[in-house]
């Protein structure tokens, strides 16, 4: 189980953590920029004109049964998504990336069915 968890919310408004990167109930960075955000989790141009919406983009490719990439792949692309544009993630949450960085260099040693060098 994967805890510590950064989640975003992007497509309900009316939910007050809409447009933030959260950890828990904590809002650590508002995206400011949507297009660049789904970019840096890898939702390139291409993705986009052939009819993929971003969401269902990070459902095919992080979250849904038998994708290539899984939840820890998408926390990394979040992190690093945050260590160039957030101070406060840098102030504050550093020692979140040593946490992912160490569970995925763990899953990878092992082997991990769906873990692939995503950092």
């Amino acid at each position: 189980m994967i805890s510590n968890r950064f989640q975003y919310t992007l497509a309900s408004p009316q939910n007050t953590k809409s447009g933030y990167i959260t950890l828990g109930d904590e809002k650590i960075h508002r995206i400011d920029d949507v297009h660049q955000f789904y970019k840096a989790l890898g939702y390139t141009d291409t993705i986009r004109k052939s009819g993929l919406l971003p969401e269902e983009f990070v459902w095919v490719e992080y979250h849904k049964d038998g994708s290539e990439k899984n939840e820890l792949c998408l926390q990394v692309k979040i992190i690093e998504y945050l260590i160039k544009q957030s101070a406060t993630y840098k102030e504050k949450y550093a020692a979140q990336f040593d946490y992912w960085l160490s569970y995925c260099e763990e899953k990878l040693s092992n082997n991990a069915t769906g873990c692939i060098d995503c950092v």
